[in-house]
C-alpha cells in the first residue's frame, strides 16, 4: 500500500480485488474486479477512477440506506426546508409509501454498488407490465433517483445511473354530459353539503381538498365569490397551509350557486366565520370526510341512470368534476386566463403572472355557471 499508487491490488481465489486510496489517507473497503489478470485489473483499476467517485463501503443495501429517509425530522426533508423549497408532510409521507409499496421489495435487498441503468429499467418495464400509469411510475423513479443521489454524496457509489422514464400512458379521466349534469342536479340528494360539494365543483372546478378546506369566512356572499386560501389533506387529516398550486386564488360562483351555499348555512351547527362550510357529523371542527361526497355522488348517479358498472368503464370519479368545469369553461370561449385563473392551474407562462380580477369581470363564468344548472336545481332549495 506504499507504492504511491492511488489503488493496490490483491488476489483472492483467482480474481484479483481492489482497495482505493480515500482523501483521507485511509484505503476503501475491497472491491472485486472479476479479472484474474493484474495487467488488465490495473487498467480496470484506472477506468474506475476516471469515471465517479470512490466507493467507501461496497456493501450497504438499499433497504439500510434508504431506512427512514424521508422522515420529516430527516436530513432530506430538513435539507429542502434550509434551502427554502416548498416541502410538507405529505410530500415525505408520498414518497415513504413510493418507497415501501415498490421500490423496497424490489431493491430492498440489493447492494447500492449493484443498482444500475439495467436494474432500473428492468424495475421500470415490469411496473408498465403491472398496469401502473407512467405517473406513478415516473414518481417512483424520480423516489429512487433521489435516494441514489444522496448514495453518491455520501460515496457509497460511483455515480447515479441513468435513468429513462416511463410513458405517460395517462388513463383518460370520464367526464359527464351537460345533459347529465343538469340532471344530477334536479333530482334530491340525500346530504345539503354533498350537494353543494359537487355543485361547487361543478361549476368552479374546485378540488375535493379545497372544498374540504373551505371556512365560512372564506365565502365572500356579496359579491359572490370565495377566497381559497389552502387546501385539506385527507391523508394526514390536517390542513396544508396552501393549496396544490402554492398559491391563493379568487373563485366565483352565479346566483344559483348562492342560494346553495345558503341553504346549507340555514342548516348549519355552527356558522362562525372560522368554521368549516362542509362540517363533519362525526368530529367537531374537522370538515365532512372525502366519503360524504363520494359516496352520495356515486348514489345520486345511479339515480339518474349512471350504474357502478358504467361509471366505472367511463372512469367517473368525483375529481371529473374539476375536468367537468375546465371543459366547460373552454367550450364556452371563455378566455383561457380566466379559466386557469378560477381553476388554478400552474401551465406555462401563466404560473408567471398574477392576473388581477374585478368581480365585475367575471359575469360570463357566471353566465356560463347559471346555464349549467338551467331550467332549475333542486335541493328543497
Amino acid at each position: 500500500m506504499s507504492s504511491g499508487k492511488p489503488f493496490t491490488l490483491y488476489k483472492r481465489n483467482h480474481t484479483y480485488y481492489a482497495r482505493f486510496k480515500l482523501p483521507t489517507g485511509h484505503w476503501s473497503t475491497a472491491k472485486s474486479t472479476g479479472i484474474s489478470n493484474k495487467g488488465k485489473a490495473e487498467r480496470w483499476c484506472i477506468e474506475y477512477l476516471s469515471t465517479g467517485r470512490i466507493v467507501i463501503k461496497e456493501n450497504v443495501t438499499f433497504a439500510e440506506f434508504s431506512k427512514n429517509f424521508f422522515d420529516w425530522d430527516g436530513s432530506w426533508a430538513m435539507d429542502k426546508r434550509a434551502r427554502g423549497m416548498r416541502i410538507s408532510p405529505h410530500h415525505c409521507r408520498e414518497r415513504t409509501d413510493l418507497l415501501n409499496n415498490h421500490l423496497l421489495p424490489y431493491f430492498g435487498d440489493m447492494r447500492l454498488t449493484a443498482i444500475n441503468r439495467v436494474t432500473i429499467k428492468l424495475f421500470r418495464d415490469e411496473l408498465y407490465k403491472e398496469g401502473y400509469a407512467g405517473s406513478t411510475i415516473n414518481k417512483a423513479l424520480s423516489v429512487i433517483k433521489t435516494i441514489l443521489e444522496a448514495a453518491e454524496e455520501h460515496n457509497l457509489i460511483q455515480q447515479v445511473p441513468r435513468i429513462d422514464r416511463a410513458a405517460d400512458r395517462p388513463k383518460v379521466r370520464g367526464i359527464l354530459t351537460v345533459e347529465e349534469a343538469r340532471t344530477l342536479f334536479t333530482v334530491q340528494w340525500p346530504d345539503t353539503r354533498a350537494f353543494l360539494g359537487s355543485l361547487l365543483a361543478c361549476t368552479t372546478g374546485l378540488r375535493l381538498g379545497e372544498i374540504q378546506a373551505l371556512k365560512i369566512g372564506d365565502i365572500h356572499l356579496d359579491e359572490n365569490y370565495i377566497h381559497l386560501r389552502c387546501s385539506w389533506n385527507n391523508r394526514l387529516r390536517e390542513m396544508n397551509a396552501t393549496t396544490k398550486t402554492g398559491k391563493s386564488r379568487y373563485v366565483f360562483f352565479s346566483e344559483k350557486v348562492k342560494q346553495a351555499i345558503l341553504h346549507l348555512l340555514e342548516s348549519h351547527p355552527n356558522a362562525d366565520p372560522g368554521s368549516f362550510l362542509f362540517y363533519s357529523s362525526k368530529i367537531d371542527g374537522k370538515p365532512a370526510e372525502t366519503e360524504l361526497f363520494v359516496r352520495e355522488f356515486y348514489k345520486v348517479l345511479e339515480a339518474i341512470g349512471i350504474d357502478e358498472k358504467t361509471r366505472r368503464q367511463r372512469n367517473i370519479v368525483f375529481h371529473s368534476w374539476r375536468h367537468f368545469a375546465n371543459s366547460l369553461s373552454i367550450n364556452s370561449k371563455i378566455p383561457l386566463l380566466k379559466v386557469q385563473s378560477m381553476i388554478g392551474h400552474s401551465t406555462m407562462e401563466m404560473t408567471e403572472r398574477y392576473y388581477h380580477l374585478h368581480h365585475d369581470d367575471m359575469d360570463d363564468i357566471r353566465k356560463v355557471q347559471d346555464a349549467l344548472l338551467l331550467p332549475s336545481i333542486n335541493n328543497d332549495l
